[in-house]
């Protein structure tokens, strides 16, 4: 279990307990008594977030997709799951120590899966981005974003008369300057 204390406004001492296991387990479906364990694995989470205050367990929260700092009145932040405001500067504080204790938390299995679905969708952005490039390569022109909205009314107008209808997709300025940019990240 991890810690982080701090002072409050009031002059509380403010303490954040902190512990998250996640692993990834086989998927159980439960069909009427009889279990059937699946080849398809899932993450299991189990974690505990408590909030004391001057010795004294006053909220928790086990849902690790609450325990993020958000926006309050006052330029003040909270944690989602659990009843503390705090000064901007604190919230990032908490913010890290709360990743930090969801990233240790996880197992090498976890962390392998959560590598290989990143890889796949910067694979998949690739793959995109070359799909747009090759598609800007055979129009005629390239628009920006603004002129190709216009192109698509006159072009729905004339030969949909402005009903729906076909369309052609073309690759706009935008579209091809992120592309590219994918591209030379990579």
């Amino acid at each position: 279990m991890k810690t982080l204390k701090w002072t409050g406004a009031r002059g509380n001492e403010i303490e954040l307990r902190a512990r998250c296991e996640i692993k990834l387990v086989n998927r159980e479906v439960d069909l009427d008594g009889h279990v059937i364990v699946l080849d398809e694995k899932r993450q299991q989470v189990d974690a505990n977030l408590e909030l004391w205050v001057d010795g004294k367990l006053v909220d928790s929260c086990r849902d690790i997709n609450f325990w993020r700092t958000i926006d309050i009145d006052n330029g003040l932040k909270k944690i989602w799951g659990l009843k503390v405001a705090m000064t901007a500067e604190q919230a990032e504080i908490v913010d890290q120590f709360l990743r930090s204790v969801i990233e240790e938390g996880k197992n090498e299995s976890v962390k392998a899966a959560d590598e290989a679905e990143r890889k796949a969708r910067k694979d998949a952005e690739k793959a995109k981005a070359v799909e747009i490039i090759e598609k800007a390569s055979k129009q005629p022109k390239i628009m920006t974003q603004a002129e190709y909205a216009q192109w698509v009314e006159r072009y729905n107008n004339i030969m949909n008369e402005g009903g729906e209808g076909y369309v052609p997709e073309m690759v706009t300025v935008e579209q091809l300057e992120w592309a590219r940019k994918v591209l030379s990240d990579s």
